[in-house]
Protein backbone atom coordinates (compact mmCIF):
# COMPACT_ATOMS: atom_id res chain seq x y z
CA UNK A 1 0.00 0.00 0.00
CA UNK A 2 2.78 2.41 0.63
CA UNK A 3 4.11 1.92 -2.75
CA UNK A 4 1.16 2.38 -4.48
CA UNK A 5 0.92 5.38 -2.34
CA UNK A 6 4.04 6.57 -3.26
CA UNK A 7 3.27 6.53 -7.12
CA UNK A 8 0.14 8.18 -6.84
CA UNK A 9 2.29 11.59 -5.44
CA UNK A 10 4.63 11.01 -8.38
CA UNK A 11 2.11 11.06 -10.67
CA UNK A 12 -0.01 14.08 -9.05
CA UNK A 13 2.75 15.98 -8.62
CA UNK A 14 3.02 15.71 -12.08
CA UNK A 15 0.04 16.66 -12.92
CA UNK A 16 -0.52 19.32 -10.81
CA UNK A 17 3.29 20.94 -11.99
CA UNK A 18 1.80 20.39 -15.69
CA UNK A 19 -1.34 22.39 -14.87
CA UNK A 20 0.21 25.53 -12.95
CA UNK A 21 1.75 26.27 -16.62
CA UNK A 22 0.19 29.22 -18.33
CA UNK A 23 0.59 28.52 -21.81
CA UNK A 24 -0.94 25.92 -23.87
CA UNK A 25 0.12 22.33 -23.16
CA UNK A 26 2.91 20.64 -25.42
CA UNK A 27 1.29 17.19 -25.30
CA UNK A 28 3.17 13.95 -26.79
CA UNK A 29 2.14 10.06 -27.24
CA UNK A 30 4.96 7.99 -26.76
CA UNK A 31 5.14 4.57 -27.93
CA UNK A 32 8.08 2.54 -27.42
CA UNK A 33 8.89 -1.10 -28.24
CA UNK A 34 12.50 -2.80 -27.10
CA UNK A 35 13.96 -4.85 -25.01
CA UNK A 36 15.37 -5.88 -21.46
CA UNK A 37 18.18 -7.25 -19.43
CA UNK A 38 17.59 -8.86 -15.74
CA UNK A 39 19.96 -8.22 -13.36
CA UNK A 40 19.13 -10.13 -9.95
CA UNK A 41 20.45 -13.26 -8.31
CA UNK A 42 19.65 -15.58 -11.40
CA UNK A 43 20.99 -15.87 -14.56
CA UNK A 44 23.76 -13.27 -15.88
CA UNK A 45 27.57 -13.65 -16.97
CA UNK A 46 30.41 -16.08 -16.63
CA UNK A 47 32.12 -14.23 -13.09
CA UNK A 48 30.31 -12.80 -10.11
CA UNK A 49 27.74 -11.13 -10.05
CA UNK A 50 28.35 -7.15 -10.68
CA UNK A 51 25.64 -4.40 -9.34
CA UNK A 52 24.81 -0.84 -10.33
CA UNK A 53 25.62 -0.48 -14.07
CA UNK A 54 27.06 -4.07 -14.26
CA UNK A 55 27.34 -4.77 -18.15
CA UNK A 56 29.96 -7.34 -17.33
CA UNK A 57 27.48 -9.97 -16.18
CA UNK A 58 24.32 -9.25 -18.73
CA UNK A 59 23.52 -12.63 -20.22
CA UNK A 60 22.85 -11.85 -23.97
CA UNK A 61 20.59 -14.78 -24.89
CA UNK A 62 18.60 -13.12 -22.00
CA UNK A 63 17.23 -10.83 -24.03
CA UNK A 64 13.77 -10.26 -23.58
CA UNK A 65 10.99 -7.79 -24.98
CA UNK A 66 9.32 -5.28 -23.48
CA UNK A 67 6.95 -2.29 -24.38
CA UNK A 68 5.40 1.23 -23.01
CA UNK A 69 3.37 3.32 -23.90
CA UNK A 70 3.77 7.00 -22.44
CA UNK A 71 1.94 10.47 -22.14
CA UNK A 72 4.54 13.49 -22.67
CA UNK A 73 4.21 17.23 -21.78
CA UNK A 74 6.33 19.36 -22.35
CA UNK A 75 6.72 22.85 -20.14
CA UNK A 76 6.45 26.31 -22.33
CA UNK A 77 8.67 28.68 -22.22
CA UNK A 78 10.00 31.71 -24.05
CA UNK A 79 13.62 31.05 -25.77
CA UNK A 80 16.64 30.42 -23.18
CA UNK A 81 14.32 30.20 -20.44
CA UNK A 82 15.32 27.69 -18.19
CA UNK A 83 12.00 26.19 -18.25
CA UNK A 84 11.95 24.96 -22.00
CA UNK A 85 14.75 22.47 -21.28
CA UNK A 86 12.04 20.03 -19.08
CA UNK A 87 9.44 17.21 -19.70
CA UNK A 88 7.41 15.23 -18.05
CA UNK A 89 6.18 12.12 -18.93
CA UNK A 90 3.45 9.19 -17.79
CA UNK A 91 4.63 5.99 -18.40
CA UNK A 92 2.67 2.36 -18.33
CA UNK A 93 5.37 -0.28 -19.04
CA UNK A 94 5.59 -4.34 -19.79
CA UNK A 95 8.82 -6.41 -19.48
CA UNK A 96 8.77 -9.96 -19.77
CA UNK A 97 12.02 -10.82 -17.53
CA UNK A 98 13.94 -13.89 -17.45
CA UNK A 99 16.84 -15.66 -15.85
CA UNK A 100 18.18 -19.27 -15.91
CA UNK A 101 21.33 -20.33 -14.67
CA UNK A 102 22.13 -23.16 -17.28
CA UNK A 103 23.22 -19.94 -19.63
CA UNK A 104 25.85 -18.56 -17.36
CA UNK A 105 29.35 -18.98 -17.82
CA UNK A 106 29.76 -19.41 -13.97
CA UNK A 107 29.69 -23.53 -12.65
CA UNK A 108 28.87 -22.19 -9.65
CA UNK A 109 25.42 -20.64 -11.08
CA UNK A 110 24.77 -23.93 -13.31
CA UNK A 111 25.21 -26.12 -10.32
CA UNK A 112 22.35 -24.00 -8.70
CA UNK A 113 20.22 -24.85 -11.92
CA UNK A 114 17.49 -22.27 -10.94
CA UNK A 115 15.08 -20.64 -13.35
CA UNK A 116 12.49 -17.93 -13.01
CA UNK A 117 10.15 -15.84 -16.00
CA UNK A 118 8.28 -12.89 -14.30
CA UNK A 119 5.67 -11.20 -16.97
CA UNK A 120 5.66 -7.58 -15.06
CA UNK A 121 3.64 -4.22 -15.29
CA UNK A 122 4.50 -0.93 -13.69
CA UNK A 123 3.15 2.44 -14.24
CA UNK A 124 5.53 5.64 -13.47
CA UNK A 125 6.58 9.08 -13.67
CA UNK A 126 9.81 10.76 -14.81
CA UNK A 127 11.26 14.29 -15.21
CA UNK A 128 13.21 14.85 -18.41
CA UNK A 129 15.92 17.03 -18.87
CA UNK A 130 17.14 18.17 -22.12
CA UNK A 131 20.89 18.76 -22.77
CA UNK A 132 20.55 19.18 -26.40
CA UNK A 133 17.53 21.14 -26.28
CA UNK A 134 14.30 20.52 -28.77
CA UNK A 135 14.28 23.19 -31.59
CA UNK A 136 11.36 25.07 -33.07
CA UNK A 137 11.23 23.45 -36.44
CA UNK A 138 12.66 20.59 -38.18
CA UNK A 139 14.93 21.55 -41.51
CA UNK A 140 15.32 18.73 -43.11
CA UNK A 141 13.09 15.38 -44.01
CA UNK A 142 14.61 12.74 -42.58
CA UNK A 143 15.53 10.48 -45.36
CA UNK A 144 18.19 13.27 -46.14
CA UNK A 145 19.57 12.59 -42.30
CA UNK A 146 21.28 16.64 -42.63
CA UNK A 147 18.80 17.70 -40.26
CA UNK A 148 21.26 17.43 -37.07
CA UNK A 149 19.39 20.30 -36.18
CA UNK A 150 16.45 18.14 -35.41
CA UNK A 151 18.34 16.25 -32.73
CA UNK A 152 17.57 16.53 -29.24
CA UNK A 153 18.98 14.37 -26.33
CA UNK A 154 17.82 14.22 -23.06
CA UNK A 155 18.83 12.40 -19.28
CA UNK A 156 15.75 11.44 -16.81
CA UNK A 157 15.17 10.37 -13.42
CA UNK A 158 11.55 8.67 -12.42
CA UNK A 159 9.84 6.41 -10.08
CA UNK A 160 6.76 4.05 -10.48
CA UNK A 161 5.68 1.00 -8.99
CA UNK A 162 5.77 -2.58 -10.60
CA UNK A 163 4.09 -5.62 -10.56
CA UNK A 164 5.00 -8.72 -10.40
CA UNK A 165 4.65 -12.92 -10.14
CA UNK A 166 7.54 -15.06 -10.81
CA UNK A 167 7.22 -18.42 -11.87
CA UNK A 168 9.38 -21.44 -13.18
CA UNK A 169 8.76 -24.90 -14.38
CA UNK A 170 10.31 -28.53 -14.15
CA UNK A 171 11.23 -30.63 -16.89
CA UNK A 172 8.69 -31.13 -19.36
CA UNK A 173 6.09 -29.51 -16.93
CA UNK A 174 3.85 -26.00 -16.80
CA UNK A 175 5.02 -22.79 -15.65
CA UNK A 176 4.37 -22.40 -11.81
CA UNK A 177 4.00 -19.54 -9.54
CA UNK A 178 6.60 -19.31 -6.92
CA UNK A 179 5.40 -16.84 -4.18
CA UNK A 180 2.98 -19.39 -2.79
CA UNK A 181 5.34 -21.99 -2.54
CA UNK A 182 7.79 -20.29 -0.19
CA UNK A 183 10.75 -21.65 -1.74
CA UNK A 184 12.96 -20.06 1.28
CA UNK A 185 10.50 -21.06 4.29
CA UNK A 186 8.17 -18.09 4.13
CA UNK A 187 5.43 -20.76 5.00
CA UNK A 188 6.56 -21.83 8.17
CA UNK A 189 6.01 -19.53 11.74
CA UNK A 190 8.26 -16.07 11.50
CA UNK A 191 10.51 -16.86 14.59
CA UNK A 192 14.26 -17.56 15.28
CA UNK A 193 15.26 -21.17 14.05
CA UNK A 194 18.62 -22.80 14.59
CA UNK A 195 20.01 -23.76 11.27
CA UNK A 196 20.57 -27.35 10.03
CA UNK A 197 23.34 -26.76 8.41
CA UNK A 198 27.10 -25.99 9.62
CA UNK A 199 28.86 -23.31 8.81
CA UNK A 200 32.54 -23.03 7.54
CA UNK A 201 33.67 -23.04 11.33
CA UNK A 202 31.44 -26.30 11.35
CA UNK A 203 29.13 -24.59 13.74
CA UNK A 204 25.59 -23.95 13.90
CA UNK A 205 23.97 -20.82 13.28
CA UNK A 206 20.12 -19.34 13.63
CA UNK A 207 18.42 -17.44 11.20
CA UNK A 208 14.71 -15.98 10.68
CA UNK A 209 12.49 -17.42 7.75
CA UNK A 210 11.43 -14.25 5.58
CA UNK A 211 7.83 -12.97 5.55
CA UNK A 212 5.98 -13.73 1.82
CA UNK A 213 7.07 -11.03 -0.13
CA UNK A 214 4.81 -8.79 -2.43
CA UNK A 215 3.93 -8.64 -5.93
CA UNK A 216 4.42 -5.19 -6.26
CA UNK A 217 7.82 -3.30 -5.77
CA UNK A 218 9.05 0.29 -5.80
CA UNK A 219 11.24 1.33 -8.35
CA UNK A 220 13.58 4.40 -9.48
CA UNK A 221 14.81 4.78 -12.73
CA UNK A 222 17.84 6.42 -14.57
CA UNK A 223 18.10 6.71 -18.07
CA UNK A 224 19.46 8.41 -21.39
CA UNK A 225 17.70 9.08 -24.58
CA UNK A 226 17.64 11.13 -27.69
CA UNK A 227 15.21 11.99 -30.68
CA UNK A 228 15.08 13.00 -34.60
CA UNK A 229 11.97 14.91 -35.27
CA UNK A 230 10.74 13.98 -38.57
CA UNK A 231 8.71 16.67 -39.16
CA UNK A 232 6.60 18.82 -36.45
CA UNK A 233 4.40 15.60 -35.86
CA UNK A 234 6.84 12.70 -35.90
CA UNK A 235 9.82 11.57 -34.25
CA UNK A 236 11.74 8.90 -33.20
CA UNK A 237 14.56 8.24 -31.04
CA UNK A 238 16.67 5.60 -28.67
CA UNK A 239 16.04 5.53 -24.83
CA UNK A 240 18.10 3.28 -22.35
CA UNK A 241 17.05 3.01 -19.05
CA UNK A 242 17.87 1.19 -15.62
CA UNK A 243 15.06 0.72 -13.17
CA UNK A 244 16.63 -0.22 -9.52
CA UNK A 245 13.50 -1.69 -7.15
CA UNK A 246 12.73 -2.48 -3.61
CA UNK A 247 12.43 -5.79 -3.87
CA UNK A 248 15.23 -8.84 -4.12
CA UNK A 249 11.73 -10.97 -5.60
CA UNK A 250 11.49 -10.56 -9.14
CA UNK A 251 12.88 -13.88 -9.58
CA UNK A 252 12.20 -15.25 -5.82
CA UNK A 253 15.32 -15.61 -4.90
CA UNK A 254 16.69 -13.84 -1.78
CA UNK A 255 18.95 -15.31 0.70
CA UNK A 256 19.37 -19.03 2.24
CA UNK A 257 17.71 -22.34 1.21
CA UNK A 258 15.10 -24.07 3.29
CA UNK A 259 14.31 -27.44 3.94
CA UNK A 260 10.97 -28.19 4.74
CA UNK A 261 11.46 -31.83 5.75
CA UNK A 262 13.75 -30.78 8.45
CA UNK A 263 10.70 -29.24 10.50
CA UNK A 264 8.55 -32.81 9.39
CA UNK A 265 6.80 -30.71 6.20
CA UNK A 266 7.28 -31.42 2.19
CA UNK A 267 9.57 -29.52 0.44
CA UNK A 268 8.85 -27.94 -3.30
CA UNK A 269 11.18 -28.84 -5.73
CA UNK A 270 11.23 -25.52 -6.80
CA UNK A 271 13.31 -24.63 -3.55
CA UNK A 272 16.29 -26.65 -4.56
CA UNK A 273 17.81 -28.11 -7.55
CA UNK A 274 21.01 -28.00 -6.93
CA UNK A 275 24.01 -31.07 -8.97
CA UNK A 276 26.06 -32.57 -8.04
CA UNK A 277 29.61 -30.39 -9.15
CA UNK A 278 33.08 -31.76 -9.79
CA UNK A 279 35.07 -28.60 -10.27
CA UNK A 280 38.28 -30.70 -11.16
CA UNK A 281 36.55 -31.21 -14.30
CA UNK A 282 34.31 -28.55 -14.43
CA UNK A 283 31.34 -30.73 -14.93
CA UNK A 284 27.82 -31.31 -14.07
CA UNK A 285 26.10 -34.44 -12.39
CA UNK A 286 22.67 -35.53 -11.41
CA UNK A 287 20.29 -33.65 -8.85
CA UNK A 288 22.16 -33.44 -5.30
CA UNK A 289 20.29 -34.46 -2.17
CA UNK A 290 18.82 -31.11 -1.04
CA UNK A 291 20.22 -28.91 1.32
CA UNK A 292 19.37 -28.50 4.78
CA UNK A 293 17.91 -25.46 6.07
CA UNK A 294 20.15 -22.38 6.68
CA UNK A 295 22.64 -23.08 3.98
CA UNK A 296 23.93 -20.43 2.39
CA UNK A 297 23.87 -18.80 -1.11
CA UNK A 298 20.58 -19.47 -3.09
CA UNK A 299 20.84 -15.79 -3.32
CA UNK A 300 23.04 -12.17 -1.98
CA UNK A 301 20.35 -10.45 0.00
CA UNK A 302 22.90 -7.54 0.04
CA UNK A 303 21.30 -6.32 -3.41
CA UNK A 304 17.95 -5.96 -4.84
CA UNK A 305 16.60 -6.60 -8.19
CA UNK A 306 17.18 -4.32 -11.57
CA UNK A 307 16.30 -4.45 -14.94
CA UNK A 308 17.73 -2.50 -17.60
CA UNK A 309 15.51 -1.59 -20.99
CA UNK A 310 16.61 -0.56 -23.77
CA UNK A 311 13.45 1.07 -26.13
CA UNK A 312 12.97 2.36 -29.41
CA UNK A 313 10.85 5.53 -29.34
CA UNK A 314 7.68 6.96 -31.14
CA UNK A 315 6.69 10.44 -30.53
CA UNK A 316 3.50 11.99 -31.73
CA UNK A 317 2.45 15.67 -31.21
CA UNK A 318 -1.47 15.28 -30.07
CA UNK A 319 -2.67 18.24 -31.35
CA UNK A 320 -4.22 21.33 -29.19
CA UNK A 321 -6.95 23.58 -29.46
CA UNK A 322 -7.16 26.45 -32.14
CA UNK A 323 -3.88 28.81 -30.85
CA UNK A 324 -4.40 32.24 -29.73
CA UNK A 325 -3.04 35.02 -30.76
CA UNK A 326 0.35 36.40 -29.10
CA UNK A 327 3.93 35.55 -28.77
CA UNK A 328 5.31 32.38 -30.42
CA UNK A 329 6.74 29.84 -28.80
CA UNK A 330 9.34 26.73 -29.40
CA UNK A 331 8.04 23.72 -31.01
Amino acid sequence: MKKITLLTVILTMLFTVSQAQRKKPRTYLVVSVGTNQFMGDLGGGGKDAAHFMGVRDIDLTGTRPSWQVAYRYKFAGRKKEFLQYFSVRANLSYAFLSGKDKRTGSLGRQSRDLSFINNTYSMSGQLEYYFIPEKARPRHAFSSLKGTRNISAYVFVGGGAVYSNPKARLEGGKFTALRPLGTEGQLMPEFEYTSFYRNADDEYETFVTPKPYSRFAAFIALGIGMKYDINRQWAIGLEISNRYTSSDYLDDVHDKYFNYENFGGTNSDFGDRHKIRDDAAETLGDLAPKYNSGKLMRGNPDYNDAYVLTMVTVHYKLKSGKRRSGPKFPH
